[in-house]
């Protein structure tokens, strides 16, 4: 009789958008109802803490704090834990499109004014083991460090700010699967981006020697002693912004072409000659 062996759960974060955004809710209202501060797993990986307005208001702030460390002290241990105050995030200069205000209501407003204290404590690992997982089949090596994570496949490589990513997935309340579901595509495109770029004026401009040093196109053209270096993250744009960066590289190398350096044979200056 066979044996049957029972499927390992998956540890990669799998949890929908739709139930994060329901178990905030959730604790939003408990928080409001006890007029206690409130401590809960949103989803593996994330955790929050909440002071409704109310009892900050109606308890002395020494024992606010008290409270709020000991709620804090209850989020489990964290591999790589980011903790974002959502009620200070105004002060940072973030360009997020959008905020908490487009899906919590009158809570939201709450918290945007900084009545209500929200706290969210990220495991970050999570987010990289979900990317890792999207990004492994397309052959993509990840470096992820906060707040930049780099991600390399073959010698061109692209990056990401994970600190603006975990706190855009906060204040609209995506899920860690979601949010890495949004990222590896973008960064997937990017890299794809500069190859096609890095082809195309390999393929145009063929006389010249070309590698790729970090995140630079070099190219050197024979008999001139001049290199150019394009920075091929200028290609991070919208589509007007890319053809413009193509355009001026262009530009650069057919000034290169028409007016190249003269030097003696010889190899001293001219002004050397006898």
């Amino acid at each position: 009789m066979d044996t049957i062996v029972p499927k390992k759960e998956s540890q990669l974060p799998n949890t929908p958008t739709a139930t994060v955004r329901q178990r905030w809710l959730d604790l939003i209202e408990l928080s409001y109802s006890t007029r206690r501060i409130t401590e809960q797993e949103i989803e593996p990986g994330v955790h929050a803490v909440i002071v409704p307005a109310v009892y900050s208001t109606e308890t002395r702030k020494d024992l606010v704090e008290i409270e709020v460390r000991a709620a804090a002290s209850r989020v489990p241990y964290m591999a790589h834990g980011v903790r974002l105050a959502i009620e200070r995030l105004g002060e940072f200069a973030l360009s997020l499109p959008a905020d908490c205000r487009e899906w919590m209501g009158v809570r939201g407003y709450d918290i945007a004014r900084g009545d209500t204290r929200v706290t969210a404590f990220v495991d970050l690992a999570y987010l990289e083991a979900a990317l890792l997982d999207r990004l492994w089949d397309a052959g993509v090596l990840v470096d992820f460090n906060s707040p930049l994570a780099f991600f390399r496949r073959g010698a061109l490589s692209d990056y990401a700010n994970v600190y603006d990513a975990v706190v855009a997935m906060v204040l609209q309340g995506h899920s860690l699967a979601d949010t890495a579901e949004q990222l590896a595509p973008k960064i997937l495109k990017h890299l794809q981006l500069y190859a096609n770029a890095y082809h195309q004026l390999s393929s145009l401009y063929s006389d010249g020697a070309w590698h790729i040093d970090h995140d630079t196109f070099v190219v050197k053209f024979p008999g001139r002693h001049a290199t150019l270096s394009l920075q091929y993250w200028e290609l991070r744009g919208d589509g007007a912004s890319i053809q413009r960066a193509m355009q001026g590289w262009r530009g650069r190398i057919e000034h290169l072409l028409r007016h190249p350096m003269r030097v003696a044979d010889h190899g001293f200056p001219e002004s050397f000659a006898a």
